[in-house]
This record gives C-alpha cells, sequence and structure tokens, in this order.
C-alpha cells in the first residue's frame, strides 16, 4: 500500500491537528513504510499521534500494549472523540462474555489496546495470529527495562509475542530512555535494526527545584508555602500509599484547597473518578503514589512536588512530565530529608534471594495466596516459564542496573551547579546554558514571578489557613514507612 503526503495530511486533520511536532512526521513516515522503529519524544510531545495516524491509513490492525488501564480508557477515548469507532480494549475488567465476543470480532476493530500480561494468553495470542496485524505498539516502552524484571515479568515475553503474531512493523514510543534503556528495549523486542528518532528531554518551560531539608514537618509547610505562590492545579508525589491519604487530608483540612489522594489500593471506580476529578478542575491538589500520572494528559498542571525520592532520573522524569503540557512555565520540586535517602536506597537493593526462589519454584501452592511482592513476582515468572536459574539471574541485572539508576539520582540531587545539566546528560541530550533566571536550584519569589502567572481563577481562591503548624506533630509523628 502506497501513502502519499495528501493522505498523511488529511488523516493529520482529521485527528484535529494542523502541523506536526519534532519527530512525529520522520517517525509516522518510517512507520507507514513498514520499518520498525524506536521513537524517543518528551513527554507533552504527541507520542500518541504516531501510532494513531499510521494506524487509520494502514490496513489490518493496530495493537498498542499500555501498561495501565487507565492509559486505555483514555486512549479509546480520545480515538472516538476524533471519530474513530472501530477502536477496543481487551483487558481484566471485561466479564467473560465480553471477553469472548471481543476476541472474535477483532477482525472489525483497527486498534486494540492489550496490556503485556493479557497477550500471554494463548487463545489471544492465537486469535491475533490469524489477523493481519499491520502495526505492533508498545507505549512507555521504557517499562520494558524498568518493570519487566522486577514488578512485570510479562514484559520481557513481548518479543516471543511479535515473533509469533508476526506484524508488519514494530513501534516502540517512550519519553524516558538512556542510551542502555533503548538498546534493552530493541534487544527485547528483537528488532535490532529499527529506525530511531531519539529527541532531547528536555522541556525547557519547566524550572526543576531541588530542596532538602531537615524534618518531614519542614516538607509539609515547604508544600504549602509552593501552592500558595503557584496557585495553580498540583500533582505532590508520595513514597506510599498511608501518605497520600495523610497529606490530602491534611492539606484539605487546614488549607482549604481541595484535595484529594490516589494510589493501586482504591477501586477501580475511584480511581477513575478521582482522575477525571483532577483532569476536569474538580481537584485543586492531587496526592498520588507512581500509580498516577503516566499518560495523564492535564495541560495545565502547574506544581509537580515529589515528597520522596524517586529511585531512578527515569522515574522522576515521568513524573514532573505532568506539569506545563500546555507549554507554559511550570514549577517542579523535589523535596527531601536525609531519611528519605536512607530509605529509597533501602527500597532500591531489595531483592529475593537465591534461596527464596527456590522455595517458591519448589512448592508454588505453599505460596500462592501469600500476600508478598517478592513472593508474587517470582510465582509471576514461574507461571510465565523462566526457571528458577532465570530469574535470580534477571534479578541480580536489575539491582545492578537499579543501583547505578539510583547513583545517577543522587547525582542530580547533589549538583551545586547545574541540576539541568545532570538531567539532560543522564539520557544524553543535548545541553543547554544555564539560566539564573528560569532553569533549576531553588524556588524562590523570583523564580515564581518568571512564571508569568496569571491572575488566580476563583476555583482556587481559598480561605486563611488555618492553625497547620498545630497539627503536624499528630499527622507526621510516625516512621517513614516502606514505599508501597
Amino acid at each position: 500500500m502506497v501513502i502519499d503526503e495528501q493522505q498523511i495530511n488529511a488523516a493529520l486533520q482529521q485527528l484535529g491537528f494542523a502541523t506536526f511536532r519534532p519527530g512525529q512526521r520522520e517517525i509516522i513516515t518510517n512507520v507507514l513504510a513498514g520499518h520498525n522503529v524506536l521513537g524517543v519524544l518528551p513527554t507533552g510531545s504527541g507520542k500518541t499521534l504516531c501510532y494513531q495516524l499510521p494506524g487509520r491509513l494502514l490496513g489490518g490492525l493496530t495493537i498498542v500494549v499500555e501498561s495501565l488501564l487507565a492509559l486505555m480508557r483514555d486512549q479509546v477515548a480520545r480515538l472516538q472523540a476524533a471519530g474513530e469507532r472501530r477502536v477496543v480494549a481487551l483487558n481484566s475488567t471485561l466479564d467473560s462474555r465480553d471477553f469472548n465476543e471481543i476476541l472474535r470480532d477483532l477482525d472489525r476493530f483497527r486498534f486494540l489496546f492489550i496490556a503485556p500480561e493479557m497477550l500471554q494468553r494463548p487463545d489471544v495470542v492465537q486469535r491475533l495470529r490469524n489477523l493481519a496485524v499491520s502495526l505492533f505498539v508498545v507505549d512507555e516502552a521504557h517499562c520494558i527495562s524498568q518493570w519487566g524484571p522486577d514488578f512485570r515479568p510479562a514484559y520481557l515475553r513481548l518479543g516471543d509475542v511479535i515473533a509469533r503474531v508476526q506484524p508488519a512493523a514494530v513501534l516502540a514510543l517512550t519519553a524516558t530512555a538512556p542510551r542502555q534503556v533503548q538498546a534493552d528495549i530493541l534487544a527485547q523486542l528483537r528488532i535490532p535494526n529499527a529506525r530511531t528518532y531519539i529527541g532531547s528531554v528536555n522541556r525547557p518551560n519547566l524550572f526543576l527545584g531541588v530542596e532538602q531539608v531537615l524534618r518531614p514537618q519542614a516538607k509539609v509547610a515547604r508544600l504549602i508555602e509552593l501552592l500558595d505562590a503557584v496557585h495553580g492545579p498540583t500533582l505532590v508525589y508520595c513514597g506510599t500509599k498511608r501518605q497520600t491519604e495523610e497529606l490530602a487530608a491534611q492539606i484539605t483540612k487546614t488549607t482549604g484547597y481541595h484535595a484529594a489522594f490516589y494510589h493501586a489500593g482504591l477501586d477501580a471506580h475511584s480511581r477513575t473518578l478521582r482522575e477525571r476529578q483532577f483532569i476536569q478542575g474538580d481537584l485543586d491538589v492531587l496526592c498520588a503514589t507512581s500509580a498516577f500520572g503516566m499518560g495523564v494528559d492535564k495541560p495545565n498542571v502547574r506544581l509537580v512536588v515529589h515528597m520522596f525520592v524517586p529511585e531512578s532520573l527515569e522515574d522522576y522524569s515521568q513524573a514532573i512530565g505532568r506539569a506545563g503540557r500546555d507549554g507554559r512555565r511550570s514549577v517542579t520540586e523535589l523535596l527531601l530529608t536525609p531519611a528519605d535517602l536512607a530509605t529509597a536506597r533501602q527500597h532500591v537493593e531489595a531483592m529475593p534471594d537465591r534461596d527464596t526462589i527456590a522455595s517458591v519454584y519448589a512448592h508454588p501452592q505453599a505460596f500462592m495466596r501469600m500476600d508478598d511482592a517478592q513472593v508474587q513476582l517470582i510465582l509471576s515468572y514461574q507461571h510465565l516459564g523462566f526457571t528458577a536459574e532465570q530469574v535470580w539471574a534477571q534479578l541480580q541485572a536489575r539491582k545492578t542496573e537499579s543501583v547505578a539508576g539510583f547513583s545517577a539520582m543522587i547525582a542530580f540531587i547533589d549538583d551545586q551547579h547545574c541540576h539541568r545539566s545532570v538531567w539532560l546528560r543522564h539520557f544524553d541530550s543535548p545541553s543547554v546554558a544555564h539560566d539564573d533566571e528560569w532553569c533549576c536550584g531553588s524556588v524562590t519569589p523570583a523564580v515564581i514571578d518568571a512564571m508569568g502567572q496569571a491572575p488566580v481563577t476563583a476555583s482556587l481562591s481559598r480561605p486563611a489557613p488555618q492553625g497547620w503548624r498545630a497539627v503536624f506533630s499528630e499527622i507526621f509523628n510516625v516512621e517513614s514507612q516502606a514505599q508501597e
């Protein structure tokens, strides 16, 4: 099938865009030509268009592997809003009747959104083998490296799926992949000769704030100062589920801002409701774990705050990428204490030992109901056909990578000259000159002034603080919890 420029431009307009952003045209034309492609584009740069447009022009089915149910819902809704009705998600929320009906009728659809775990079902893969698959997309492809070994090993079997389904082209997309992660993505998907487009990770409209304080109470006090200064939709990332709940309650009680919490422990309905409330502007502040954020497209987030230390610059970049997607200046702030560093390091180095792996493999039924993340990870590996030795090797390699990633995060925090330069260097992005007015460091009043902030909207106006300092010790007089 020969697709000309006129068809490409017509499809672009049908999807609601007048022009391409940097990198989009190069990726799309290569995919349409039948080439495998790895695209690394900064957050907010329109990665989804890179498969939505080809999917509308190519014959056959476009399979999109998504990491989260929220991402599936969002992408299905976007395509439907653009007039595409032949789109469906195949996931664990479906009852058996609906699941089987969709599976049977897949030849009627143009786009299929699916999780990597669902692609481990023999009936699903067999059905896909009987279809003409024009494009196999791995969205948020960094999850192959970051989640595959120690969280969701189904990502490590995507290469097997691609080999069996035989798509005409493979497209891997991400915003956060330094050189070694790029190589891992290509190796795992078995597309070593893929065309690559690597954009800069830099987001010039984001201020990269970093501040160390002595106690957790000081972090919360600083957070509230930032809320009052920035006056805009805010995402606050916390290290544990409990912290999201406590912090959201504290903000609501003592400031008058409308705050809520979000984490993986909420049921699907509650998560969806809070996503929509935040995106639609019904919430001023959302306190969340990393379960929230990837792929969430709220253009006007003005402030993103980390209340814990991310384990890698990749995790950090994904989170701050929620800010300023409309191109306006926005602030990000990493608040930490010395204890946060120790907690993060401990979590990074925590991996199952060889004896635990051997025990679970020898007696899987005895461990099946155990509520332990490491045990469940080992069982997942076993279910996917990995040997105990393969699991040990995977986890040891992942531990080495995790320690190196955390060291890069510490280097970013400790840098005394320009945090942005360290960040860009990690992702092999071109360096930029440090800008004293708007770059990185402490979020001072001058930085807030440099935002060029519009007048405060009515939805963010609030009454005067009601003595929040008096209740800090009651709320936060707890030991730092292990990351959940």
